[in-house]
């Protein structure tokens, strides 16, 4: 192809087989398991790339538990980890860590935005199966399978306000290893993206977001996947919604390699 068609490509591979076109990208149906809870700051401290500090002391986390009914890259599931930080003067929620099980959505997500994802097994029941625990929604995930990383679930108690709940924007950090020896890393910046959210109506007109009892739990700890660094101290609350929005571009507030740092 001549530098005019090769223009044209937005991902590789480059050709008719790109992963996937620009954004945005549309979710509808989305469902969301969210608990709020304190961890340790030290650990937290650890995970916070330079100039990012954590919000609270102890730092406020969420623990998210997602699965996507509909969206341009198909249902999936996901889960991460969301941290309440400061840069620069603003309120962010920093994601560490955050797990896929659908190659597309990582694939972009690290490329575009720099989301740490990795792939690994996930599920939900919500009573039923046989259980007799039809009160409680949980999110399992598990990295490799049979390896807990994450337990989340929920007993939905009341309905929520979404007028009374915080919408920050999300701060993450996109870095790109550089193809040669001995050179720093060919992107190194930390990226902005705002995401506005449509909850769902019932029937009734009320919507679909509920509070609840909620529980997170990181019990099997590991050193290729330290979620366990940020395990909860204390459990604050727990939510349920069901959500719409699109993904768009976001915005380099804070580019590395412009600044005088001595990498290894």
């Amino acid at each position: 192809m001549d530098l005019n068609e090769f223009g044209k490509n937005y991902s590789q591979p480059i050709g008719p087989g790109n992963a996937y076109a620009p954004p945005p990208y549309l979710y509808r149906g989305v469902e969301d398991t969210f608990v709020t809870y304190t961890a340790d700051k030290a650990a937290v401290d650890s995970l916070l790339p330079p100039g990012v500090e954590a919000a609270e002391d102890p730092p406020n986390c969420i623990a998210w538990a997602r699965w996507t009914a509909w969206s341009s890259f198909g249902p999936y599931h996901e889960s991460y980890i969301m941290v309440r930080v400061n840069f620069e003067g603003e309120t962010y929620l920093y994601q560490p860590f955050i797990f896929t099980d659908n190659e597309i959505p990582l694939v972009a997500g690290r490329e575009i935005w720099g989301f740490a994802k990795k792939l690994a097994t996930m599920e939900r029941s919500y009573g039923g199966s046989g259980t007799p625990f039809g009160e409680q929604a949980v999110f399992t995930v598990e990295r490799p399978k049979g390896r807990r990383i994450m337990t989340v679930s929920i007993a939905c108690d009341e309905l929520q306000d979404p007028a009374e709940m915080e919408d920050l924007p999300v701060l993450s950090t996109r870095i790109i290893p550089n193809s040669e020896a001995d050179k720093p890393p060919s992107v190194a910046e930390l990226v902005r993206l705002d995401v506005e959210a449509h909850i769902h109506n019932s029937a009734d007109g009320t919507p679909k977001l509920w509070r609840g009892r909620g529980s997170v739990t990181m019990d099997s700890p590991s050193q290729v996947d330290p979620w366990y660094l940020l395990a909860p101290v204390e459990i604050l609350d727990g939510y349920f919604g069901i959500y719409d929005f699109d993904l768009y571009h976001g915005k380099v507030v804070r580019d590395y390699l412009s600044e005088d740092i001595d990498w290894v």
